[in-house]
């Protein structure tokens, strides 16, 4: 018995994960009724074993539980339901003082407030036979509280009688649902002085037939006669051995908990592990962020802003203002880059891509998992895919530098530009001051490198040596913003990808991991020695 319990209680701790884990509360449901249920019982007088009388109109069922109980609690007959509440009959515990006091704990956890306290019968102590009204009660009130008692009783006895034993809505509606229930069960055949000999042995084997159909082959079943007393010991025998041995409520939450890995079982369905397939789906789902953020635009903005900024630094000193009014490329990519954090109409395509990308990525690590698990990672991707939107604008601002530092050869590139443009000046005013003196009349002598004059000479030969010198720094220039652009490029990936995999990537592998250890959970759970 107590390895029994040990087994139960891993099993329930194993189904309290599960629970914990499933994808959506609507499909766990009936696991944390199990739960709740098996708490209180547990706790709650465990020693005693609660048998519920299940019956339709007519069968017998109250005059049994009187015959049982051998006084005359319940009323009887057979034209109407006679049971509207559930009754008790409570045989004390041998030995235990404070039993009366669990027994009605007991009863006050299962609403029965109709109780008598029995005097014989010492070898059923620790029994609480229970009348229930009649499943078939015309009355709705009668069929929900019986359908209430027969969901928390340990024990089960379905009494019938000869003329319903067969009736489809008997077996249908309630013994076919409790199949994983079988160990719980006991139908008794009742009325059987309406019979001859032979015709109770022929109805018990069809009946035997018709719960094996319903899955409850095993099921013990019993014919009586409540009226004469005839099989009254059988049964009394078999609920004697069900009340010794105490584990009756235990074998009903076992049978509970089979019932409820069952309904969970088809929520473990092939379990996703990472594969080729879906590294390619990370990365493409990475690169797509990648593009809908906007990486290499900003990345070639910013090699336009470096040669932009060369060109004023570095430039032929006579077109460096035609570098002065181009934009700024990076500030256009900033104000695109603000946008994806508000939905405007000039985000919409970069939004449009995000989600797409998001989906794409759900639909290939969910693709065969079950519907339940399926729809709840899509649903948990898509909502953390709503806040990509503004990560990867902050993400962009963030990583986008302001400006590229100057190099340090910058700066002697310049003055070699203003040497030569001040040696241009030189020749340029020299040239000027020998026009103004040959105005005047007045012919200084004027030196000459071959036929040109040596003011002719600095004035071409610093202008010249400037646009070569700019000419020689192009290259230089485009092998720096291709640094830039590349460093920017990396900088900013690692950014997006980050946010990438922050809100969705690493959410969404723990929500697959989850799966994994739901499915590993419901296994132990389904799991009884």
């Amino acid at each position: 018995m107590r390895r029994a319990r040990a087994d139960l209680g891993q099993r329930i701790d194993a189904l309290s994960r599960a629970v914990e884990l499933a994808p959506a509360d609507d499909l766990v449901a009936a696991a944390r009724t199990v739960l709740a249920r098996s708490a209180a019982r547990r706790s709650l007088a465990p020693e005693r074993t609660v048998v519920a009388l299940a019956g339709g109109t007519g069968s017998g069922k109250s005059t049994l539980f009187n015959r049982l109980v051998q006084a005359d609690l319940a009323p009887t007959g057979v034209r109407r339901p006679m049971t509207s509440r559930s009754r008790a009959a409570v045989w004390p515990s041998l030995g235990d003082k404070d039993d009366a006091e669990d027994a009605a704990r007991l009863l006050d956890w299962l609403e029965v407030r109709d109780r008598h306290w029995v005097d014989s019968a010492a070898e059923l102590a620790g029994l609480v036979l229970i009348d229930l009204p009649d499943y078939d009660s015309t009355v709705a009130e009668h069929r929900v509280e019986a359908e209430r008692m027969a969901a928390v009783a340990d024990l089960l006895v379905w009494v019938v009688d000869p003329q319903k034993y067969a009736d489809a809505a008997l077996h249908e509606r309630y013994l076919r649902p409790l199949a994983s229930h079988r160990d719980v069960m006991m139908v008794v055949l009742n009325q059987a002085d309406r019979l001859a000999g032979s015709e109770v042995d022929a109805c018990v084997r069809h009946l035997g037939r018709l719960l094996a159909e319903d899955g409850l082959a095993g099921a013990p079943v019993v014919a009586t006669s409540a009226v004469q007393g005839a099989g009254l010991d059988a049964l009394c025998g078999a609920l004697v051995g069900r009340v010794r041995t105490t584990r009756a409520s235990v074998e009903r939450l076992h049978a509970d908990i089979d019932a409820v890995v069952a309904d969970l079982a088809p929520l473990c369905g092939p379990v996703r592990e990472g594969g080729r397939r879906t590294r390619e789906a990370d990365e493409g789902f990475l690169a797509a962020l990648e593009r809908a953020a906007g990486v290499p635009a900003v990345a070639a903005a910013a090699a336009g802003q470096y040669r932009r900024d060369a060109q004023r630094s570095v430039g032929w000193p006579l077109t460096r203002w035609v570098a002065r009014l181009r934009p700024d490329p990076l500030r256009r990519v900033r104000v695109a880059a603000a946008r994806l954090s508000v939905p405007t109409a000039g985000a919409g395509i970069q939004r449009a891509q995000i989600a797409n990308a998001v989906r794409d990525l759900a639909d290939a690590h969910t693709s065969g998992l079950p519907d339940g698990w399926g729809s709840a990672v899509r649903a948990q991707t898509d909502r953390q895919g709503n806040e990509l939107p503004a990560a990867l604008a902050r993400a962009v601002s963030e990583a986008t530098p302001p400006g590229p530092r100057r190099p340090r050869w910058w700066a002697g590139a310049r003055a070699v530009h203003t040497l030569f443009l001040v040696v241009a000046a030189a020749g340029a005013v020299w040239l000027a001051t020998l026009a103004v003196l040959g105005y005047l009349r007045l012919s200084p002598p004027t030196p000459h490198l071959g036929r040109l004059t040596l003011p002719t000479v600095l004035l071409i030969g610093g202008l010249v040596a400037g646009l070569l010198v700019a000419l020689l720094l192009r290259p230089v220039v485009a092998w720096g913003a291709r640094r830039r652009r590349a460093a920017v490029a990396a900088s900013l990936s690692a950014a997006v990808r980050a946010a990438g995999r922050r809100h969705v990537l690493v959410p969404l592998s723990d929500r697959l991991d989850d799966q994994r250890r739901f499915c590993a959970a419901v296994q132990t759970a389904a799991r009884r020695r």
